[in-house]
Order: C-alpha cells, then structure tokens, then sequence
C-alpha cells in the first residue's frame, strides 16, 4: 500500500527528530515516488525556513536522512541543500558551507547543472560574509550563467538579488540598484512560478533596493518601498520577513535622528521573536547592537554597553567576518561615548582588520571614520582632520551621502579646536582654516538638510555658530544656534519618557551658548525665553495627556498598549513584593533569607519595569506622530515661552526669581509684571560649591552635640551667606511683606530651602508667601487652572484621602497625625495594613486632597525608584505616574526627603514629585531632607487647619512654618532651627481650596429641610 504523501510530510514536521526518523524508517517501504516525496519535503522545508527555521532545519536533515536510508540520489542532495541554505538563513554562515558544496557535488553527479546553480544562491552570500566576497562574486557569475542557458530567469534573478546584496555591503550601491531595477523588471514576466513565490521574491527585492537608496540618502523613496514591501509580506505569511522591513524602518529613522520611533520598532522586533518562536542569533544580535546605539544617543552609554556587549558575544560564536566587524565598529561608538577609549581603539583595530581581510571596503573606510572621531574626542586635532580627509575622498566617490556628511564635520570640529588654541596663544584665528571649516559645515548642512539627517544638521548649524561667535559675529552665531536648536526640537518630538532629557545631557550646551549670548547682546527675555524653551519637557509632555483627554481612549483601541500595561501591572506587583520582603526581615530572627539574593531580584524587578514603563510611551507617541510625515512647525514651537504673557500672569505684588547655572557662572532672573532684570555672578557656580555642602551638614542632626539645642548661629551665618548669593542682588526688587516670591531652582539649586535664606535678621519666608516651580511654564498652567469656572454645586464632593504607615511602628506619630486630619477634614483615612498601594489607586480618583503619612526615601541612582513605603510595598514613581489625579487640589507627601530629585538634561527633575505632578494635581508638599516626627506632625496639623479657614496652600504653608519657628523659647530653642521647620515647601498652584467652598455647600445642602 502507497503512504499518503500530505500525512507523511505532516508527520514529519509535528515529530521530533528521533521519531521523525524513526518514522522514515518504518514507512520506506510503502513510498512508491522518492522523486516526488523529496520534492514535497524539499518545497516544505523551504516554505518553513522564514517562519519556523528550526523545522526547516529538522525538514531538511530528515530528507538527507531518508537519502543516506534508502539511497536515493535526490533526496540526499536536496536535503543538503535545503540543510545550508536554513543555515545561511540563521547565520550560521560556516556551517552552512560545507552542506551547500556537498549538495553542489551530488547534483553534478547527476549531472543537475540546474539544482547545482541553485545551491549557489545561499552559498555565495554566506561565502562572502566570511570575508571571500571576490569569490563569491565569480561563483555566482557562473551560476547565473548555468540558469540563463537552462532557460531558468526567475533563479538567475535570485543569483542577481544575492550578488546585489553583497554589492551593497561591499559599498557598490550603483552595482547593486541597477540589478535590482533588472530583476523588478524580469519578475512579473516569469511564468514558471507560483503567485506567492513571485509576490515574496518581489517583496524581497523591493525592501534590499529600499536599503541602498537609505544608504544614499534617500530616505522618503526607502520608506514607501519598504510599506509595499511589509504589505506583501504579510499578506503571503512571511513573518520572518515582515520583521526583516521593520528592522530596516527603524534604521532609516535611526539614520534621520528619530530615535524614539526606532527604539520603539526594535522593541517590538524583540517581542515579535519570542511570540512567533524565531530564534535567530544573528537577528537578535543586530537588533541588541542598534538598540545599544540608540541608547548611546540618548545618553543611555551603560544600557548601550551591556546590550552591545552581548550582541558582540553571539557574533564572535558566529564567527562571521563581516558581522562582527560590523558590531565591533558599532560598539566602539558605545565605548567612545562611555569615554572608554582604549577599548574603543582595541575595538576599532579588531573591526578593521576584518574589514581588510575581507575585501569590505566600504566597512573598513566607516571604521576609519570613526578612528578619527575618537581622535577628535583626545583632542588629537591634526590627526581627526587627516583621518577624516582621506576617507571623506572615497565616501564621496560611493555617493554616501550620511557619511559624507559626518566625515566633513569631523573636518570642520578639528579645525575650529585648533584655531581656538591659537585663539589662546594669541595667534590669527581668520586665516584659510577658519573659511574651510565655514565650508566644510555649510556643506555639511545642505547636504544634512536636504537629506532630513537631523543630528548632523544641528551640529552643522552649532559649529557654523562658533564660528561666528570666534570671529565676533555674534547676530551671525545666534541665527545659528537658534537654527540647531530648531533641528533639535524636531528630534524632542520624537521622544517621550525620559528620552526627552537623556538626549537633552549632551544637546543642552547649544541652549546654554544661546541663553549666554543673547545675555552678552541685553536680551533679557529672549535668554529667558531659551532657559525654559526645553526646560521640564518631559513633565509637560505627561501633563498633557491629560490635557488632551483622550490617552485612555487610544490604549483601549490598541492591543499592544493594553498587553504593555498589563505586563507593566504584574512586574510592578512583583516589586512591591520584594519590597516588602525586605522590609519585613529581621536579620536575628531570619538568618536564613538572604537579603542579598532578594535585592537582586528586586533590581531585576527594576529593569524590567524602567524598559516597559518607556516602551508604554513610546507606544503611544507613535499613535499620535508618524515620524517622516511631519510637515510645517515641528510640536515644540506650539510651546514657546512667551515672557510677554507669562509677565501678565504675574500679580503686581509678585516676583518670579529663575536660577540659570552655565560655566560657572550664575545668573539670576528676576521678573515682575514690568519687567524681565538679570543679575550675573561669575563666581557663583564656586560659592554655592563651598556654601551647599556645608549647609546640608548642619541640617544632619547626628552631627549636633545636643539634639535639644541645635546649633544656631553657624547654620544662620550659612543662610545669611547663601541669601546674599541668591537674593541680595535683586533684593530692590522684592515684594512689599507678605507679597509673593516664587521660586525656579535650577540643577543642585532645587535641593535648596530658599524660604530658609536668612537676611541677617529675619528669614526670608517670615516676609513673603514662597512657592516653588519646576519650570516657569508652570506659573501659566496655575493661572489658567484658576480662571476655570467651579464645579458644578450639585455633584456630590468627593472626601479627602489621607493613608498613615507607621512602617511596623518605626513612624508612630503618623497615625496620630492622619487621624486628626482625617477628623479636621472630613476625609477617609486607612491606617497601617488598610493603608495600601491598592487602595490608594482605587480610591484616589476624584479626591481632591490626598495625604501620605508614611516614611519615604530618595533614590538618586534610580529616581523613578524614589518612593513612599505602605502597607503592601514601596509606592514608587512609577505607580504614581499611572494614578488618576486630574481635579486634585493637593496631595501632601508627609516623609522623609520626598522632593529630592536627580536633575536630568532640560533640567529635568527625575523623581517621585514629578509623577505626582505629571498626574494631574495642581499643587505638593514635599520635604527635602529626613524630617523629624513629631515637628512634621505639628507642621502638617497647623498647615491644614489654616487651609480649612480660607488661607491659599501657600498662605497656609508658610503660616504652619512660621508658627513652628517662632513657637520656640529659651527653655526649648531646637523648633527655631530651620531642620525642624523648613523642609517642606510648596510646588505648583498657590491658590485656596475649592474643596472648601464645595464642602459648604454640601453642608448647607445635608441641613436643608
């Protein structure tokens, strides 16, 4: 009896591959046509190699097997060749030699000049990635030539698509468009293949030609070609092949400096692989090396460094000569940034001799290229121009346009760094290097410009700016760096998260050099206008989805929003388990717990939800802008600072002080409803470097002698010198007393209590009404949020929250303190074990006030790890990011340090204030150092019961302060001390508590008969 020929290739693909064998072996006689079953396995095996490679590769030794079993000529050979091609297809490139020749061997045999042909088209490319691309080449020319007389277009096209593709890594990108064009024209005339055989071999060859124009700078014709080809691709199943095009997407939005939308397709990819079971080395590799350099442009260099660490590891095991090249020049970027320069050398050294001994040329002159960038990152100035010269001559014979750009920057940088040190040596700085730097940039940025190639286009404009600030024209150098800055924010549009001031670190300088020349020019508001352009961008993207509205709208119409946020819940519930495990051992009762072993896993914690909180975001940024698409103003201009309106938002008896650090120097801008004033100090970056660690030392109670009397008179001599630095220079402009001061700290300034600054006799807070701003853009939000119209009387008012966590009784008082406020204010109130993470983000929607008793800690090293402790774990930022706090008035962090932030790039603050802000409440109290239990608890009771009579937050803040201060005496002087009074300021909106007029109205409403 004949075998069924469907079911026996169906078993063999469900079978391991002993059974599969085992299988063969007890069916060989009721196989009546090899010839047919080894074409059927063959076609099979290829079919499943770009969506289940290792059943291909199963697939294909089983028909070797059945060959060796019978024998049969035929199907030893096709299994061989359909062995080395899946290999070839994984990378295993060396491995896959060796079957492809035998194949070869047993074909010509049987004299099949044909299927012999065939085994070239995977040996030639995994021939070539092995560094003997010359022969290869040769190869395949004689392939094509034995397919051409057997009549057969559709593999010599095949053999044409492959030598292409070894013409595009070999920088032969002419060579390589002009086969694809012939082979796109021969494809639809091809009558002896299937519909789907044509549509992926058309598919294919559309997204390789996409990657040579990319290559060439033409990125709007590369992304069209790769959309057709993603279409097709899905449409006939090809996953493999769908993730090949949107790997290639994302380096043409890396290439044009959109790095938010690249990072976000190669997260994707990673996902994409693990769903669909696609375990490619190789693939995987590529992916963790352009996600490395990703993070290395934002400033992310020791993520980059792990990820391309790695990526290098799989490539060595590979042992390809091309691909790990390729990943040693990338990682030598990663280290380079990481200022890990030898390595970086050795790395470059290693890429280059692959390079050359491969015949990649192309490769080898990129890596050059990079030799002279690190030489002008040590300064090695002469060195980065020659270096950069000579392969400048070849990049611009190839047409590659994106390399030519960066070569002639290298140029253009070395020669501006060496005119500058003749600057020093008082040497003419307007000769010929000068005028061919000048070139070299406009060059460079025409070029960047019309290329859309957004990172080289602001350094072009930057180095043509200092330029025109060396030779003194300063309308010039501002024209051009507002032009970089310009290119810049095209490419802030792109990120979200904290992508935004991780990019900022290094892009930040360029608005320092703007602010301080337009100061140099009496710009006053101009400068002003550039300190808070980029200032704080990250918060106000958060801020607007709520502005927006519609974020909920968009993560309940896509799957993948839903499927991160999901994941995001479960990784943030195994955090706070961890975090509650450590907080629960007791090392005299618990030997046995390792606490070491629970940090660690806790850490992972930690990364795991630092990645999927910023793929949360980036997936929903790319539902609101397609990157190649944008047209007009870029979303930053719509935000400008307009210092004309902010000044009317400011009342006649307030004044707005914003701190600016840059080089030293400390300006200060002082605003009124008139006027923008700036006061310039070139010492004070070294004064406040001398004054701030010490103030912070008498604000530790371990170094007082005696914790009932405090120190006084060294830690008001501090303040008193710290006042004279920060608010004597503006002091004519003042308020009258109990006007209002708001503050706009600036880097290592927002640690500082500036209502503590002391004048010789009063502090400063006894005078005014002081609040603090994160940026000044602020100050327009709060007024706007005034000038709405109330709530309307008949919906019933929500009770405030209030949560009090002893922490197993180590904070006693807190409960005593949220008891009483729950009583004064009418609110719920949970305590110790009701007092949970789960609670708080079930009952805080539509609270209009929440308070927090509770220890808390900062975490500087991790700042979205920064968090207040309760009942079922560590409330970090990240939970507060996701809580629904839009209408809340007020939310009171009553812990220790709870405002310390890290100052991230834009001066952005990093840390649990922040996510508080971001969602949605209009005003925190937050404390700046470990505050004392009981002076805090006497603090928040006055601070609200002055709220329920009507005062403003901010009226009532600096009531509770003064109250605490002025309420000690000779026999117990330690309240007067600013530890005990001074930690907790007020952030945000100034104003009183609709809660209250609400409230009365609900009242009257209840007694109304």
């Amino acid at each position: 009896m004949s075998i069924d020929n469907a079911q026996f290739l169906r078993h063999l693909t469900d079978l391991s591959l002993e059974e599969g064998r085992a299988y063969i072996l007890s069916h060989l006689e009721e196989i009546t046509d090899y010839d047919e079953i080894a074409n059927l396995m063959a076609e099979e095996a290829l079919r499943l190699r770009d969506t289940s490679p290792f059943i291909s590769l199963k697939l294909a030794t089983l028909l070797t097997f059945l060959g060796d079993s019978v024998p049969h000529a035929l199907s030893r050979a096709l299994g061989l060749k359909a062995q080395g091609d899946v290999l070839d297809y994984m990378g295993q490139f060396q491995a896959a030699l060796p079957y492809l020749d035998k194949a070869g061997e047993e074909f010509l045999k049987l004299d099949d000049a044909v299927h012999w042909a065939r085994t070239r088209v995977a040996w030639i490319l995994s021939c070539a990635w092995l560094g003997r691309v010359d022969e290869a080449l040769r190869e395949a020319a004689r392939a094509r030539a034995v397919l051409l007389q057997n009549g057969k277009k559709y593999w010599a096209c095949v053999i044409d698509h492959n030598t292409a593709v070894i013409y595009s890594q070999t920088g032969q990108y002419s060579k390589a468009l002009e086969l694809y064009e012939r082979i796109l024209k021969i494809f639809p005339t091809v009558t002896d293949e299937s519909e789907i055989t044509l549509k992926r071999a058309i598919a294919l060859a559309e997204m390789n030609q996409a990657r040579n124009l990319g290559w060439l700078g033409d990125f709007d014709q590369a992304y069209q070609l790769l959309h057709k080809a993603q279409a097709s691709f899905k449409e006939i199943g090809q996953v493999g092949q769908k993730m090949n095009v949107e790997f290639n997407l994302a380096e043409i939005d890396y290439a044009q400096g959109y790095y938010g939308s690249a990072l976000r397709r190669y997260y994707q990819l990673r996902d994409d692989m693990a769903e669909h079971n696609f375990d490619i080395p190789e693939f995987l590799a590529s992916i963790m090396l352009r996600m490395a350099t990703c993070l290395m442009k934002l400033n992310r260099n020791e993520e980059a460094c792990r990820l391309a660490d790695e990526a290098v590891e799989i490539y060595r095991q590979l042992g390809t000569s091309l691909l790990l090249g390729d990943a040693l020049r990338e990682y030598a970027s990663i280290l380079i940034a990481s200022h890990r320069r030898r390595e970086a050398l050795s790395a470059l050294n290693q890429a280059s001799q692959l390079f050359t001994q491969g015949g990649f040329d192309h490769h080898a002159a990129t890596t050059r290229l990079q030799q002279a960038e690190l030489h002008l990152s040590l300064r090695s100035y002469g060195a980065a121009y020659d270096q950069a010269h000579i392969v400048n001559a070849y990049f611009e014979a190839q047409g590659l346009i994106s390399r030519i750009v960066r070569a002639s920057l290298v140029m253009a940088e070395s020669l501006i760094e060496r005119a500058r040190e003749q600057e020093r040596h008082q040497q003419d700085v307007e000769g010929q290097r000068l005028q061919e730097a000048a070139l070299l940039c406009k060059q460079a940025g025409a070029l960047a410009d019309q290329h859309n190639l957004l990172e080289q286009a602001y350094k072009s404009q930057y180095l043509l700016g200092r330029l025109a600030f060396i030779q003194g024209d300063l309308k010039r150098a501002a024209e051009c760096y507002n032009a970089a800055i310009d290119h810049i924010e095209y490419m802030l549009d792109d990120l979200v998260y904290d992508l935004s001031p991780s990019f900022l670190h290094t892009t930040w300088t360029i608005y320092e050099d703007m602010i301080v020349l337009c100061l140099r020019q009496g710009q006053n508001e101009t400068a002003f206008s550039y300190l808070e352009r980029a200032r704080s961008m990250a918060l106000r993207q958060y801020m607007n989805r709520f502005r927006n509205g519609n974020t909920a709208k968009k993560q309940q119409n896509s799957a993948a929003l839903l499927q991160i946020q999901s994941e995001l819940d479960r990784w943030q519930e195994k955090y706070h388990q961890y975090s509650m495990q450590l907080a629960a051992i007791d090392s005299s009762a618990s030997s046995s717990i390792d606490r070491n072993v629970l940090q660690s896993e806790q850490r992972r914690c930690e990364l795991r939800l630092s990645e999927l909180f910023e793929r949360l975001y980036l997936y929903e940024s790319s539902m609101q802008v397609t990157p190649h698409k944008r047209n007009g103003k870029h979303l930053q201009e719509s935000e400008m600072l307009d210092v004309a309106q902010l000044r009317q938002h400011l009342r006649p008896d307030q004044l707005l002080l914003a701190y600016f650090l840059s080089k030293g120097t400390l300006f200060i801008f002082a605003m009124t409803a008139d006027k923008v004033v700036v006061h310039e100090n070139a010492a004070g970056a070294e004064t406040l470097e001398r004054l701030l660690p010490s103030l912070y030392a008498h604000l530790e109670p371990g170094g007082w002698l005696n914790a009932q009397k405090p120190p006084q008179a060294p830690i008001r001599r501090l303040l008193n010198k710290l006042y004279q630095v920060m608010i004597a220079p503006v002091a004519a402009l003042l308020p009258p007393p109990s006007g209002s001061l708001t503050i706009v700290p600036y880097g290592r300034l927002h640690k500082l209590p500036f209502h503590a600054l002391y004048d010789g006799t009063r502090f400063l807070i006894e005078d005014f009404q002081i609040n603090y701003l994160p940026a000044s853009f602020f100050l327009h939000l709060n007024t706007q949020e005034h000038m709405q119209p109330t709530l309307d009387e008949t919906i019933a008012v929500q009770t405030p929250l209030i949560l009090g966590y002893s922490d197993r009784g180590q904070v006693q008082c807190v409960l005593d303190e949220a008891k009483t406020l729950a009583n004064a204010l009418g609110g719920r109130c949970y305590l110790e074990d009701e007092a949970t993470i789960a609670r708080l983000k079930e009952e805080a929607p539509g609270s209009p006030i929440i308070h927090l008793a509770t220890h808390g800690h900062s975490r500087l090293d991790s700042p979205n790890f920064s968090y207040v402790r309760l009942a079922d774990g560590q409330l970090n930022a990240i939970d507060a990011f996701n809580l629904n706090l839009e209408g809340c008035e007020l939310v009171t962090l009553s812990g220790c340090e709870t405002g310390l932030a890290l100052s991230g790039g834009g001066d952005e603050q990093l840390g649990l204030g922040r996510a508080f802000l971001a969602s949605g409440v209009s005003s925190l109290v937050m404390s700046l150092w470990p505050v004392e239990d009981n002076a805090t608890s006497t603090l928040m009771q006055r601070f609200y019961q002055r709220l329920l009579q009507g005062d403003t937050k901010v009226q009532a803040l600096r009531a509770a302060q003064c109250d605490l201060l002025q309420s000690a005496s000779p026999e117990q002087p330690a309240h007067a001390h600013p530890y005990f009074w001074a930690a907790f300021r007020l952030v945000g909106d100034v104003g009183p508590l609709r809660y209250n007029s609400r409230r009365e109205v609900s009242t009257s409403l209840k007694g109304t008969p």
